[in-house]
């Protein structure tokens, strides 16, 4: 807070609730001398435990009346009647007015509200150092502001003793100057009044008032008054429900008692138990001074007795089923006996003339129909909302379509601005059948052959047609579709954006943190992962930010982990792990099928997963995969109810994580380290003859961020071949995935390398030769059958990778993104205040031991597929519709149909991949793909080559699979750098080394003194000055302009040289 058009008082101060706990105040006043060698006076609040808080009772009091208000709704609604209007609306009027009196705290309008200045100051032990004694420091709250009053005094009395009231005086400075040419202070209200201060009479000598608005004040201001605002509507609406009852007197028939035991009083002083005045809504007398109040009450009272009667009479003929026969015995659509009279004899009382009014409003608006109101209700409706528009047309047509006619009349243009009347015989009407316009519904189209011989059979058989079968063709849905098989080929999430869920994954995870300063959490994971942004969790910093490419600090297998570093773990690691794994088991359950993954979830036990390095998240995301396709196989099976998750296992090392885990997964088994099959033997030797031991074996393995924390490449190629043993060999499915930058590339695609080369058979590769192994025993090691699912369509060297290990310089990468939203304590850690979602990158194969697709199905991937890609799948379904159709005619089986209608040896798993974002451009999609052969190509479609695929074009995104075929293709140049090139720093430093070699020859002065550069004359920027943007862009301009001819003068001299 700072003083207005000056700074002489300067400051802040923290407010937790109720209290002040924190507050730094510099004061330079004229009254108030400062301490010796500081030019101002500090106010600082003490620290000490044993200092006395400094409370603001104007929010003390708005707690206790809010707190109020919450007991009176909870005695209303546990103790009271609620069938009794009179209570509820005593209960409505407390409530109100208590509401009333919080507001008037926050206001803070009288001194009787913010207390008086003289009896509430702060105490001097509040302060550190202590306040000085002719110093009055006293906040309060006005219009949801903290206001700070500042006021030196003076003592009233005069003295010549020097005391806390009197030291002026001193004969040097600036007191010496007021008694010469008198005080320099400003004036205020207060001037020469007298107040009591600690015993004394005193003066205010000097008055400072700083005010600083506070949001959070402010916001529960709006609340209270938008409460208010529906309380008063509340008891508006009761007031009308209640009708004849006098609520004014008989408000306050029953105590109304506050929660607390004490008199209730509003926000003036007074007791809310006395008699108001009665505030009507207008201004307008009762319609009642022509009539005797006794003799209008008899005739409400018959109107009543009729209703009354009437509502019995109706009932008692609904029960003889005789009400639909002689309705009009009852005047139940007659006009109203309350409107009838009210005119003549006045309104019941002033709340139902308002009623009527309103309910006109309510009903239409600005225009009324004629005659609706009468002059009363008219009167009091132009006094509340202006004059009403009459309507006398509308009213004038509904007569006329209310005239009983036999015959139906028409209506057409005279030519003369009017209409004339067609007669139109009833009968001819009755022999047409009605006809239904379906405004949604395209227009009529021929029937097809096969429907109008469907009509002639229907109709020799004396039958109908069913024409739901036919909705379809009826109503045709124009929305746009994209081609099966662009939609088979997609590589996302359904919805694309993966929000993480609330009872698995974000509620367990903040219950855990709930125990947690958040901010002891944000520190936490700040300094584990590299600062604010987390640059070394999941998340992958953009090449910008020139961070080092490490792995994740934390492992889910170490043995050791505090508590807060196993928090930091699963709140920043936890969405991303979880969200990226999702991803790829969406993959992999796509291009293995569902037979797949019902096969796994039919199995006597259920799958079996692994989440080697997740820490947990990987059993997550593969339940949420097993209950979306358990949802689909059991469409009735409640939400809630449980599905078959199988057995799951998770490597936890340290006990902090392994207690988190957990508590958010049930039925899991919890490892403290992988087991190490890679050095066990597999079969008897000669040292032992016994039958080797069982190995657990695994349906699912997932190993997320386990690859890049091994520094040695022989120890990665080791897990992961502990990892392939760990999978079932009848089938088992294995997911790698790290981060998606340079680093996390090479080492997924060292692992792909290594599973091809040693353990997945392939075609002209069924055989690994190991150099290793002894002379004696046979060193050929025959490869398992086996298949990468995804995200690789081919079994070559991968064309990103050719030299092994870490390339500098390397720009193109295989890699892939997710986008999920950021759950709120992901947001507090990283201080985010505006975008709640993130592109999690990452790269990632899946493979799969023991079945090979390509043998089984027939999968064809190479130079062939990738040519049969090109040309396009587009008519592959087209055609099959036709077929079926020529068969059905032909009296062939549907199913026999399909079976010839697809092509041979078409899957997924032979198309290409895109591997970079789709560069959309004006008539035109430019795709850069992994093609089936193991080759890096752009494609291109345009519009005239087709205009599905460049529709569906339109919609790809990156990492999906394409198979509408291409208009171009050209082979992509790849930037993938050199094992043993220049990296960025290397690069740099030569280039500095290099300039200073010049330097130090004079060469780059002698080029300088010989350069016949034309010299463009630029004028210096000032200090101070601003040059506005076109000046700049025109400087620019000119010297690239100088530089063209200059480039082409020395072209012409180079050619008449030659």
């Amino acid at each position: 807070m700072s003083s207005v058009r000056s700074e002489i008082v300067k400051g802040f101060v923290t407010r937790v609730g109720t209290e002040i706990v924190k507050g730094d105040i510099q004061l330079r006043l004229g009254s108030l001398a400062p301490a010796r060698g500081s030019p101002t006076t500090r106010l600082c609040l003490s620290n000490s435990p044993s200092a006395p808080e400094l409370v603001l009772h104007q929010l003390v009091s708005v707690r206790n009346l809010v707190n109020q208000s919450l007991d009176v709704v909870d005695v209303s609604t546990w103790t009271g009647d609620p069938l009794n209007a009179s209570f509820i609306y005593g209960q409505l009027r407390l409530l109100y007015e208590t509401l009333s009196e919080a507001r008037q705290m926050l206001k803070g309008e009288s001194d009787q509200v913010r207390g008086k200045w003289w009896e509430t100051s702060a105490l001097e032990d509040m302060f550190d150092p202590p306040l000085p004694l002719n110093l009055s420091f006293h906040l309060s709250i006005a219009d949801s502001a903290l206001v700070l009053y500042l006021r030196t005094l003076e003592s009233s009395t005069p003295t010549h003793t020097p005391t806390a009231f009197a030291t002026d005086i001193s004969l040097t400075g600036f007191n010496l100057r007021d008694r010469l040419f008198g005080t320099r202070h400003r004036g205020h209200d207060e001037a020469g009044d007298v107040f009591t201060w600690k015993g004394d009479e005193v003066k205010v000598r000097e008055k400072i008032r700083v005010e600083s608005q506070d949001p959070s004040l402010m916001a529960v201001m709006a609340k209270l008054t938008a409460l208010q605002h529906e309380v008063m509507k509340w008891i508006s609406a009761l007031k009308v429900l209640m009708g004849n009852e006098d609520t004014d007197s008989e408000e306050y028939e029953f105590p109304l008692n506050s929660p607390v035991g004490f008199p209730r009083k509003t926000a003036t002083g007074y007791p809310i138990g006395l008699k108001d005045g009665r505030r009507y809504a207008s201004t307008v007398p009762p319609a009642d001074g022509n009539v005797n109040t006794d003799r209008k009450d008899a005739v409400y009272d018959v109107i009543d007795r009729i209703e009354q009667n009437e509502m019995e009479m109706a009932e008692l003929m609904d029960e003889l089923s005789l009400l639909d026969d002689y309705w009009e015995a009852l005047n139940l659509d007659g006009p109203e006996l309350d409107h009838a009279f009210s005119e003549t004899i006045g309104h019941r009382d002033q709340e139902t003339l308002e009623a009527r009014v309103q309910e006109a409003r309510q009903m239409f608006g600005d225009t009324l129909p004629d005659g609706y109101l009468n002059n009363t209700e008219l009167q009091l409706y132009t006094q509340l909302y202006g004059e009403p528009i009459i309507r006398q047309e509308e009213l004038e047509l509904e007569a006329e379509e209310d005239e009983k006619d036999p015959d139906v009349l028409l209506y057409r243009e005279d030519g003369q601005g009017g209409w004339e009347a067609v007669d139109v015989e009833q009968a001819d009407l009755e022999d047409e059948p009605p006809v239904v316009y379906d405004m949604e519904a395209g227009p009529a189209e021929d029937e097809s052959i096969a429907m109008q011989r469907t009509r002639e059979v229907a109709e020799q058989l004396g039958g109908e047609i069913m024409l739901e079968q036919f909705e379809e063709e009826a109503n045709p849905d124009d929305t746009p579709r994209l081609h099966p098989l662009t939609v088979e080929g997609k590589f996302s999430t359904d919805p694309s954006t993966v929000f993480l869920p609330k009872d698995t994954v974000t509620s367990p995870i903040s219950i855990i943190l709930s125990d947690y300063a958040n901010k002891h959490i944000a520190d936490v994971t700040h300094r584990t992962f590299g600062g604010p942004r987390l640059p070394y969790s999941t998340t992958t910093p953009p090449p910008r930010a020139q961070m080092p490419q490490l792995p994740i600090p934390l492992e889910a297998s170490q043995r050791h982990m505090t508590e807060m570093e196993a928090n930091a773990y699963i709140a920043a690691l936890y969405p991303g792990m979880y969200t990226s794994i999702l991803s790829t088991l969406v993959e992999v359950r796509k291009r293995l099928g569902t037979e797949w993954l019902r096969g796994l979830i039919s199995k006597e036990d259920g799958p079996h997963i692994l989440d080697a390095s997740g820490g947990g998240a990987g059993v997550l995301a593969w339940r949420d995969v097993i209950r979306a396709e358990w949802e689909t196989m059991v469409p009735d099976h409640p939400k809630k109810s449980p599905y078959p998750v199988g057995r799951s296992t998770v490597v936890t090392g340290s006990d902090a994580l392994r207690m988190r885990a957990s508590l958010m997964l049930e039925n899991t088994s919890f490892l403290p380290r992988l087991p190490d099959y890679v050095h066990i033997r597999e079969k008897p030797t000669l040292d032992d003859e016994r039958a080797p031991p069982k190995r657990k074996q695994y349906d699912i393995i997932v190993a997320p961020h386990s690859l890049l924390g091994i520094e040695e490449e022989f120890l990665r190629k080791e897990h992961v071949e502990n990892l392939w043993n760990l999978l079932n060999p009848d089938g088992g499915v294995l997911i790698l995935l790290e981060k998606g930058h340079q680093k996390g590339f090479e080492a997924i695609a060292g692992a792909r390398e290594m599973l091809l080369k040693r353990l997945i058979s392939s075609p002209g590769s069924t055989e690994y030769t190991n150099f290793t192994e002894s002379p004696i025993e046979d060193s050929h090691i025959e490869k398992e059958p086996g298949m990468i699912v995804a995200p690789c369509t081919n079994h070559e060297k991968c064309p990103m990778f050719s030299v092994p290990g870490h390339s500098k310089g390397r720009k193109d990468y295989c890699h892939f993104q997710q986008r999920y939203i950021r759950p709120s304590f992901l947001q507090r850690i990283l201080g985010a205040k505006d975008r709640n979602h993130e592109d999690v990158k990452f790269s990632y194969i899946a493979v799969r031991r023991g079945v090979d697709l390509r043998e089984t199905k027939g999968i064809i991937q190479g130079p062939e597929a990738t040519e049969a890609a090109f040309a396009g799948y587009e008519d592959l379904h087209e055609t099959a519709v036709e077929e079926m159709e020529a068969s059905n005619e032909a009296g062939g089986s549907q199913a026999e149909v399909s079976e010839q209608a697809k092509p041979e040896n078409f899957h997924t798993l032979s198309l290409p991949r895109i591997v970079y974002p789709p560069m959309k451009r004006r008539g035109h999609v430019i795709f850069d793909f992994c093609t089936p052969a193991g080759k890096i190509e752009r494609w291109t479609v345009p519009r005239s080559y087709s205009r599905r695929a460049y529709k569906d074009a339109r919609k790809s995104s990156w990492g999906d699979l394409w198979a509408l075929g291409a208009k171009t293709r050209i082979p992509r140049s790849l930037r993938i750098g050199d094992k043993h090139g220049e990296g960025k720093k290397e690069r740099l430093a030569r280039r500095a080394a290099f300039r200073a070699e010049l330097a130090e020859e004079g060469e780059l002065e002698q080029q300088a003194e010989g350069s016949d550069w034309p010299e463009v004359l630029i004028p210096q920027r000032k200090k101070g000055q601003t040059i506005p943007s076109w000046k700049k862009h025109a400087d620019k301009k000119k010297v690239r302009q100088a530089s063209k001819k200059h480039a082409a003068a020395k072209v012409a001299q180079d050619d008449f040289l030659v």
